[in-house]
């Protein structure tokens, strides 16, 4: 009989007994109850730790789940169905409570026993009597029998307490934080994929999932942190050609990691991740920006200046404007736009209208300060253009003109009837008018020269207007203009004796010249501009050439330096030994020192051509020698040295250095010969240095006996009128008849 279908028998103690089996089964079930109970706290406990900081994956929580039903299994076959299938006869009950009351002794089971066989009326040794005697003792006893003791009642109460105790647990946390619960129930009981709520949040910052980039713009991602701050955030890109990976982002704030491409030319999606939040994505479209294509910018200048309105070039960076001026600017965009606009300084916006086909533009303003002017459009993804063209304005007064002149073949010494030319450039802020030259001819004396060369120092006669050649007219308001410019003395003296009375410029004398400009400044008087100051001592013809001469004299000495140095090197290249052996080193040190000796005789001989022709310039610019002799002096001097320093020097220079790297003795001869025709062209040189020096000589000797036939000619016909005059009487003309 099992202890789930006893019934209660007449017997002995029969409802006591069942009592005590009812309260056996329930402490089976309790008991059971109580260590599934325990290890359903062992088996959330961990789970509960493990997935929430892990976040496990479906087959992990699969396989503990396995494990926790494998022993609860266990757990009830051998706690409850075991138990309850063990039959609990009325025998075992009545041991069961005589060994927990010794008191009892035999007599509950005794009792049974008895009963039982006085109700089957089966023959037996005992006597009867005795038997119901016992069974009635202990029936009188029951009410003292403590049949409770056969029940473990402190282990029931303890597993009891333990399903309490897991009950008051779950319901705390059900109470406290159900929704942690039911996820856990879900993920761990129900294997759902349920995702556990994150203690770090990451977003973009500023964006909602999509950001459109102009093509070719920097990209600078913020990453904003909610909650506990993980050590990295890692950032996935993939664009969308296929190119992938992963960067880790600088924490750049309390709450704030970044990342920066520097350049960003297709579309790409972000991932960012990290600490135990979910990944955020953000996706980046590739947009180009607006191009501005066929701007204009047409400036209108006030009546005033009689300029015809002009574009400005592309690519003028700076535009000077006078006050007044007006600034018209179209363009049109490569794509739609929603607006255009220019924007002037830092706080003036002028809009420019928009044509019917939503891409072209116009408008204008007058500016009436310096300041950027910016170009600029916005489209309709609200981005504005790459490169907006910018022009910086410079609006002001109009200034005078900036002149500058460069005397070229004149020196500070000249002569009565010299020619000073030079180069002359005139700039102007918005238009020239007039250029001319303006003179000065005083005794000589030193005077201070006022800084400005505006107003003649006390005592200094004033400027006043010069006759000047220019090699190209000027044109009409050009801001710029340069050109050759000469200014002949000849216009005042036209005698040709230097000390004539009639001549208004003689040696002894300052000769001071300038040049000036004028603008086209309309509303007052045009703005004129004065060169630099030059001042001349004019002398003789004799001191001049006499200082030329000096000077061509040093040069054919520094010539002829050049020409012994020259000997010098070729003889040592000549007399080296073979690059060969222990001694190549030194030799190839002494090969590339002539090299670069040669380079530096080279230098040398330019300029002694270049300062020969400034001479030669002097000649003929204070017309001492015709301007065919000069060109004739020009190609046996100046020319044949221009050539030597041009070519023949670094020829042979490039030849020794040749030499000094093969050893190649053919390369040492070609040198040689080249340090030898460059000897051979220097002497032709000097020898025509010194006919030149004679030359002059000669031609200024020739003008001494010039003058001093035309003083003697004089001479006589001064002599010879006074005879008449005394012959004749004062008045009186002797081819006349008496």
């Amino acid at each position: 009989m099992r202890a789930s279908d006893t019934t209660a028998s007449p017997g002995v103690a029969p409802a006591e007994l069942l009592r005590l089996r009812r309260r056996a089964r329930a402490g089976i079930w309790i008991e059971t109850l109580g260590v599934v109970a325990l290890l359903l706290v062992a088996y959330t406990l961990p789970t509960l730790l493990t997935d929430r900081s892990l976040r496990l994956e479906w087959i992990f929580r699969c396989l503990l789940l396995a494990s926790f039903l494998c022993v609860v299994a266990r757990v009830v076959r051998r706690r409850l169905l075991q138990p309850l299938a063990v039959p609990l006869t009325e025998e075992e009950l009545a041991l069961a409570v005589e060994r927990t009351s010794p008191d009892v002794k035999q007599a509950l089971i005794s009792s049974m026993q008895f009963e039982r066989e006085l109700r089957s009326g089966a023959a037996a040794v005992e006597s009867p009597q005795l038997k119901a005697s016992v069974v009635a003792d202990v029936r009188r006893r029951l009410a003292t029998i403590p049949f409770g003791r056969a029940i473990d009642a402190g282990r029931i109460r303890r597993f009891a307490a333990a399903i309490g105790g897991v009950l008051l647990l779950f319901g705390g946390w059900a109470g406290l934080l159900p929704e942690s619960l039911s996820i856990w129930a879900r993920r761990n009981l129900l294997l759902t994929n349920t995702e556990w709520p994150r203690y770090t949040t990451l977003a973009f910052g500023d964006v909602d999932g999509e950001v459109r980039l102009p093509q070719g713009d920097a990209l600078t991602v913020r990453v904003t942190v909610q909650g506990p701050m993980p050590d990295q955030v890692f950032l996935d890109y993939r664009f969308a050609g296929g190119e992938h990976g992963a960067e880790p982002m600088s924490r750049t704030g309390e709450a704030e990691f970044t990342w920066t491409m520097d350049t960003v030319l297709g579309d790409v999606v972000l991932r960012a991740q990290g600490g135990d939040s979910l990944p955020v994505e953000l996706a980046v479209h590739i947009v180009e920006r607006p191009r501005l294509e066929d701007l204009a910018v047409r400036v209108t200048f006030p009546d005033y200046m009689e300029r015809e309105p002009f574009l400005v070039p592309p690519t003028e960076g700076e535009l000077r404007l006078p006050k007044g001026a007006r600034l018209d600017v179209e363009g049109r965009s490569h794509k739609p736009i929603d607006e255009a606009f220019l924007l002037f300084g830092s706080d003036q916006k002028v809009a420019l209208e928009r044509d019917a086909d939503g891409r072209s533009f116009r408008g204008g303003f007058l500016p009436t300060a310096s300041g950027l002017l910016v170009v600029d459009v916005v489209d309709r993804d609200r981005l504005g253009a790459g490169a907006p063209p910018k022009l910086l304005l410079r609006v002001g007064d109009d200034k005078s003109p900036a002149l500058d002149f460069r005397l070229r073949g004149i020196g500070s010494a000249i002569t009565a009837h010299a020619r000073i030319p030079g180069e002359l450039k005139v700039k102007d802020d918005f238009g020239l008018r007039e250029v001319g030259a303006a003179i000065r001819v005083g005794d000589d004396r030193t005077a201070d020269t006022p800084p400005n060369g505006t107003d003649p120092a006390p005592g200094e006669p004033p400027f006043e207007s010069a006759a000047a050649t220019f090699g190209e007219p000027l044109a009409r308001s050009a801001v710029r203009y340069e050109t050759t410019a000469m200014v002949d003395l000849t216009q005042w003296n036209r005698v040709a004796d230097e000390n004539a009375a009639q001549n208004r410029i003689r040696p002894g004398m300052l000769f001071s010249l300038r040049f000036t400009a004028k603008d086209n400044f309309g509303p007052g008087e045009p703005h004129e501009g004065l060169g630099e100051t030059m001042t001349f001592r004019v002398v003789t013809r004799e001191k001049l050439v006499e200082d030329l001469r000096r000077r061509q004299v040093e040069q054919r000495q520094e010539l002829e330096r050049i020409t012994d140095e020259e000997r010098l090197a070729a003889g040592e290249l000549a007399e080296l030994p073979p690059l060969a052996g222990d001694d190549r080193p030194r030799v190839e040190g002494r090969l590339r020192a002539l090299a670069r000796r040669q380079q530096t005789l080279g230098r040398r001989v330019a300029f002694v051509g270049e300062s020969y022709q400034r001479i030669l310039w002097e000649y003929e610019n204070n017309r001492l020698i015709e301007a065919n002799k000069v060109r004739q002096i020009e190609s046996l001097i100046t020319a044949p040295l221009a050539d030597l320093a041009k070519e023949a020097f670094p020829a042979t220079s490039r030849l020794v250095e040749g030499f000094a790297s093969s050893a190649d003795e053919a390369t040492r001869t070609a040198a040689t010969d080249g340090y030898a025709d460059i000897q051979r062209r220097l002497l032709a040189v000097l020898a025509q240095m010194e006919q030149a020096e004679n030359l002059a000589a000669l031609l200024e000797e020739l003008r001494n006996v010039i003058k001093i036939e035309e003083s003697a000619i004089r001479d006589v016909e001064r002599r010879v009128k006074e005879r008449e005059q005394d012959l004749f009487g004062p008045g009186k003309d002797p081819q006349q008849p008496r």
